[in-house]
């Protein structure tokens, strides 16, 4: 079975092949649509133009509702377009048109909607749009709309958007954030996504976050495409961060992702949870830190990270691993593919799969990587590592992983198994060989059907396999052969059916009197294998 992930992602053409540039503000006259396909190992990326009309019409910004007396809109001084609204019932404004400059919206009494139809912002020396109240904003984009925003390298200030609170953006229409100075979205607060259709691109000299967000970000709905092109050294470009806050009096600092689509290419990061209280807090109180967490409850999640990890000291590094929780990582459904090439995943504290679909391959670093603890509990966990050098699970030993269900399978240069005292489902590792591209490996039961299996990927090598399913049973045997499947089903490369196997060389065989069982060289493996397929 090959697994298609395709998402018709509408990305400016003028922002990727640099037509748009802050200096010239050149028309944009087509978009591209890009299909991402997953299949095995590989990720495609194919390009297709086709025309759109522009946005010429005047810019203007209306009051739709709300108290008509408190609101007023009009260019200042400096070129850029101010909406003040003073009431205390809530306002929606409809933003539509050409503006060159930014647009600035205050509401310190209430909360407030704007709704973009065809606009198009582009700030000069400040951000495209500025949230500068406390209140609460919702951003619709209205039905069938294509609304642009952008920015130049003489942003004075730190984002595309702004803003000093939370932000929502909802709607059937289509945003696309150009980032040429440092950050996309910005806020003080938190950002949730609702069913809107939202493109953010950075050029290769913006030194930031597509999204950056003090708070929390959560995806419910809709799709989010990122391109986090900066490759500025040190300040490589990152995908979503979210940064915490002391002091907070609600939950802080975690990314939730309940449902969507989002597809993340970037140099740096792609989804991070980024407070970590020892270089970030300014008091000695902890008790209102926050906790940098990463929930996933569905959804699908693409991530790609192209950026070559470098240390030169801690203020001096790029860490381009794919999803990041300081604290946890926990996955509870959806499904999740991570290309990488540091850490697919990394958390401070625990890493906890209970369900849906992770496939994890990195080249340059450790696949899974927890600094603390495990969790297999449920749903199909492929982890694979590309690097003769790197791991594929790495929670330092043994005794943090606990595995209770679900299917997982973790190939590389070593792993940690499941030791913990938790451990209620059976686990095979085999070690000490040299896999290579095209192996075919069966886990056979006493009857010499197929229980599991694993056909190794192109551009993947490994010395040591772990397997784990519920299909394994107690005081059983199971044998580890090499062979020839007939009418396989490969899922990533793990077996997900076949019409028959014929074993030509079988490595070991296990009885299961307890649930990890184990042969050969299985922790990290800094010398030679003993055998190679």
């Amino acid at each position: 079975m090959k697994r298609k992930f395709t998402l018709v992602l509408i990305i400016l053409l003028a922002v990727v092949s640099g037509l748009w540039a802050q200096s010239t503000k050149e028309t944009v006259t087509e978009v591209t649509v890009t299909e991402v396909t997953t299949t095995e190992n590989t990720v495609t990326v194919t390009e297709v133009t086709v025309p759109v009309s522009m946005i010429t019409s005047t810019f203007s910004a209306e009051l739709t509702s709300g108290e008509s007396d408190k609101f007023s809109a009009a260019f200042n001084e400096d070129g850029n377009y101010e909406v003040t609204y003073k009431g205390t019932e809530k306002a929606v404004i409809k933003v539509s048109g050409l503006l060159e400059g930014t647009l600035i919206v205050k509401s310190e009494n209430a909360d407030y909607t704007i709704v973009l139809d065809g606009a198009d912002i582009r700030g000069v020396n400040l951000p495209a749009i500025q949230l500068k109240s406390s209140t609460v904003c919702t951003m619709v984009l209205a039905n069938e709309s294509i609304n642009f925003v952008s920015d130049s390298s003489s942003n004075e200030k730190k984002g595309v958007i702004t803003g000093s609170s939370d932000l929502s953006i909802e709607g059937d229409g289509t945003l696309y954030v150009s980032v040429f100075k440092k950050h996309g979205i910005k806020l003080d607060g938190g950002l949730t996504v609702n069913g809107a259709n939202v493109v953010i691109v950075g050029d290769e000299e913006a030194e930031g976050n597509m999204i950056s967000a003090d708070v929390y970000f959560v995806m419910n709905s809709g799709s989010l495409i990122i391109r986090a092109n900066g490759c500025v050294y040190g300040e490589e470009g990152k995908g979503i961060k979210v940064n915490g806050v002391e002091g907070q009096n609600r939950a802080c600092g975690y990314v939730e992702i309940n449902d969507g689509y989002i597809d993340i290419i970037s140099v740096g990061k792609a989804i991070t949870a980024g407070w970590e209280t020892e270089e970030d807090a300014t008091t000695t109180d902890t008790s209102d830190d926050p906790y940098a967490a990463v929930y996933i409850n569905g959804g699908t999640v693409n991530i790609v990270t192209t950026g070559i990890p470098y240390e030169v000291s801690e203020d001096e590094s790029l860490s381009p691993e794919g999803i990041e929780g300081k604290d946890e990582v926990i996955i509870n459904g959806g499904t999740v593919i991570l290309n990488c090439t540091d850490d697919s995943i990394n958390a401070g504290t625990l890493v906890q799969f209970n369900g849906g679909y992770v496939y994890a391959c990195s080249s340059l670093n450790d696949t899974v990587d927890s600094n603390a603890k495990l969790e297999i509990n449920g749903g199909t966990v492929i982890i694979l590592n590309s690097s003769m050098m790197e791991q594929g699970i790495d929670c330092d030993n043994d005794s943090n992983f606990t595995y209770t269900g679900g299917t997982y399978v973790a190939v590389g240069n070593g792993n940690n198994i499941p030791q913990g005292s938790g451990t209620s489902a059976y686990t095979l590792a085999v070690g000490g060989y040299n896999f290579t591209e095209g192996v075919e490996l069966a886990v056979l039961d006493e009857n010499s059907n197929v229980v599991t299996g694993f056909v190794v990927p192109e551009g993947i090598s490994f010395n040591t396999i772990v397997f784990g399913s519920e299909k394994f049973e107690a005081k059983k045997t199971y044998t580890v052969a090499v062979g020839t499947y007939t009418g396989a089903v490969t899922d990533n490369g793990l077996v997900v059916s076949c019409e028959g196997f014929k074993a030509s060389s079988s490595l070991v065989s296990f009885t299961t009197s307890s649930y990890t069982s184990s042969n050969g060289q299985i922790g990290m493996n800094i010398g030679g294998q003993a055998g190679g397929f």
